[in-house]
């Protein structure tokens, strides 16, 4: 039995010393952490902080201090995965949640911010000027289509929208509609034969709550009232979708249905929001879709690449590609089920903003469409310009 005495109590004193040079591990860290934070040497601080993290020498102060160079250097993705961390340890840590709230904030994530913003005391919420009712956007849209086709007026468009909080965790967008072209037959096209006029009023809802820091659920309700060729149409669209947003990769799962021009629709989608550097000076937009209507299915591809050019403009790039008849997109927002179906779809749009509130877009967009009538193939020019109010 001696000996045995003799192995346990070495045992222990190798587990004490081992517990004190993590103890002491764990203080040169922060030491360290706090020198770099107090420098501002946030490149450093995020090396440094990495490595003691993938080392096992992670605690929240170490964390936070990751989350605030992240911050400083632009990287929203990565500070808000650091501050979730911090936050899993103490979830009422205020100055983590006002950098997560602004995080998002600055990935236009208004969802994810007020999330944030609910666990924030009544002064902070008074300095930030944050109810959990209010509006967060206003903006209108204004349009024209320019078709390559003797027998296709030019079309308008027009969209109001409105957006608003309804609680910490729910918000409400909805838009107001109108779209209208003059369709010619064939032969007929003079001063005194306008044809068919194809009008389409529409209303559009869309809800978004906010399961927890990274999962939000999604619904949206569209009706659209067309009017074509003496006949009107009544239809019902729904959506219904799960996001889930990591580090670098926000993943959205969704499905559109209801029934469109008196026809069952069905269609199926999976989108992923890309952004390399962890803001929105790069980022990529990612979209499949299955569309089942008329009992026939299509596959559609959308693919977006945006960039920042200058100090306050933005470019983005997009092209989709497959029939797009009575295809939906933006989470059921636009419905495509114009007279002549696209064939595919191109566009580069211009950001600008004009002041901490004010944004102007303009958006051009070339399409490849085909006459239903004549069976015949044209081209299609939009031009959009629109502008949005953030309160």
């Amino acid at each position: 039995m001696g000996y045995r005495k003799y192995i346990i109590l070495s045992a222990l004193i190798f587990a004490f010393l081992a517990g004190h040079t993590q103890e002491n591990k764990f203080a040169v860290a922060d030491s360290v952490a706090e020198q770099l934070y107090s420098a501002g040497n946030w490149k450093q601080l995020i090396t440094f902080g990495n490595r003691a993290v993938a080392d096992s020498l992670d605690f929240p102060g170490l964390r936070f201090k990751i989350a605030y160079a992240y911050f400083i250097t632009g990287n929203y993705k990565a500070a808000i995965t650091q501050l979730n961390k911090v936050l899993i340890d103490d979830s009422h840590n205020s100055t983590a949640r006002i950098y997560a709230y602004y995080c998002n904030t600055y990935l236009n994530n208004n969802i994810g911010a007020s999330y944030h913003a609910s666990f924030l005391d009544k002064e902070t919420l008074n300095n930030i000027k944050l109810t959990p009712f209010g509006l967060i956007d206003a903006g209108i849209e204004t349009g024209i289509k320019l078709p390559n086709n003797d027998e296709r007026d030019n079309g308008f468009f027009e969209r109001i929208n409105l957006s608003s909080r309804l609680s910490w965790r729910l918000q409400l967008e909805q838009s107001a509609i109108f779209f209208k072209q003059n369709i010619f037959r064939s032969g007929y096209k003079d001063i005194n034969q306008t044809g068919s006029t194809d009008k389409q009023f529409e209303y559009f809802a869309k809800a978004t709550f906010a399961l927890n820091k990274n999962i939000n659920l999604l619904g949206s309700y569209h009706y659209l009232y067309t009017n074509y060729r003496s006949n009107t149409y009544n239809s019902n669209l729904g959506l219904f979708g799960v996001k889930y947003a990591s580090r670098y990769l926000d993943i959205q799962g969704d499905i559109n249905f209801g029934r469109l021009i008196n026809k069952s629709l069905k269609q199926y989608n999976t989108k992923l929001d890309f952004y390399p550097l962890g803001n929105l000076n790069l980022y990529s937009i990612s979209r499949g879709s299955v569309l089942n209507y008329s009992s026939k299915n299509h596959l559609i591809y959308n693919q977006a690449i945006g960039f920042k050019v200058a100090k306050k403009t933005w470019l983005e790039s997009s092209a989709t590609f497959g029939n797009q008849d009575d295809y939906q997109d933006a989470d059921g927002l636009y419905v495509y089920n114009s007279i002549d179906p696209t064939k595919f779809k191109c566009g580069e749009t211009i950001f600008y903003q004009v002041t901490a509130h004010a944004l102007l877009e303009l958006n051009y967009i070339y399409e490849k469409k085909t006459d239903i009538y004549r069976s015949v193939n044209y081209n299609q020019s939009s031009v959009t310009f629109g502008i949005s109010w953030k309160f």
